[in-house]
């Protein structure tokens, strides 16, 4: 008995049985006319997008996403899949991605949001960002969804921040046609909003009929504009407060002294 075991652990592996690819380390099988491994799905396998396999199938893969950039194979086709969707690292022992700055997502498929919107605004995709009425710049909420097939590809791949607001935001009545925070990671700040005391002749925070900035919505009647310490002050926009010019004062520079009257 103990002479069969020792010839049988003696016995040559014949070939096709990719003993020199570890036996497909257990994540795949062997090709016995080949002596190849064929790997599962997730480990190199013939239908996985990558960069480069391991053909032992020692290796993961990782999820992949229509590429951010590559070369148009025709007129009206691009973005083909790509591991990390072309912005990522793919670490083969956890099948996971490293994304590159500005990119996230599973497969670096998301793009946007620096900074987590500074903490002040929400990061949404372009399909929900659509459809929100405080959005920048202001329109009427609309519909922007297709398959990723089409030229709304991007609907669900970036991302960006509508930034908050103390006050409503939007074209409507009561609504500003600004937010309080702002910029492309709402790091800046408005300061109270004012009408000029020097120019009684008009209101500057009336908005009704001005096309909002952007060019692509118009305030309805009520509507109102954000203006920066009433045009008499300097807007500190990392602190929100006004520096109001001589002859004004008050919080949003709306007062006059006796010497400017």
């Amino acid at each position: 008995m103990r002479a069969s075991l020792v010839l049988l652990l003696l016995r040559p592996t014949r070939a096709g049985d990719c003993i020199d690819m570890n036996f497909c380390n257990g994540h795949g099988h062997c090709e016995p006319a080949t002596d190849t491994c064929d790997c599962y799905e997730g480990w190199g396998a013939k239908t996985d997008v990558a960069l480069y396999k391991l053909h032992d199938c020692s290796g993961r893969t990782c999820p992949s996403g229509p590429a951010w950039a590559d070369v148009a194979s025709d007129s009206k086709t691009a973005h083909a899949p790509a591991e990390c969707s072309g912005k990522g690292t793919c670490n083969k022992a956890t099948g996971t991605c490293k994304c590159v700055s500005g990119f996230s997502g599973d497969a670096c498929q998301r793009f946007g949001c620096l900074y987590d919107c500074s903490g002040h605004g929400q990061c949404v995709s372009m399909k929900k960002m659509a459809t929100m009425p405080n959005a920048l710049p202001l329109s009427k909420p609309a519909t922007y969804t297709g398959l990723e097939t089409t030229e709304r590809w991007d609907q669900d791949r970036i991302y960006g921040c509508v930034c908050d607001s103390s006050w409503p935001v939007g074209l409507g009545p009561g609504q500003r046609q600004e937010p309080e925070w702002f910029g492309p990671w709402c790091s800046l700040r408005h300061c109270p909003s004012g009408d000029d005391p020097y120019t009684t002749h008009v209101d500057e925070t009336n908005c009704t009929g001005v096309t909002a900035a952007g060019g692509y919505g118009v305030g309805e009647k009520g509507n109102l504009c954000q203006v920066d310490c009433a045009n008499r002050g300097k807007c500190d926009t990392e602190t929100g407060e006004c520096s109001c010019w001589t002859g004004s004062y008050g919080h949003d520079c709306t007062l006059l002294s006796a010497l400017a009257r």
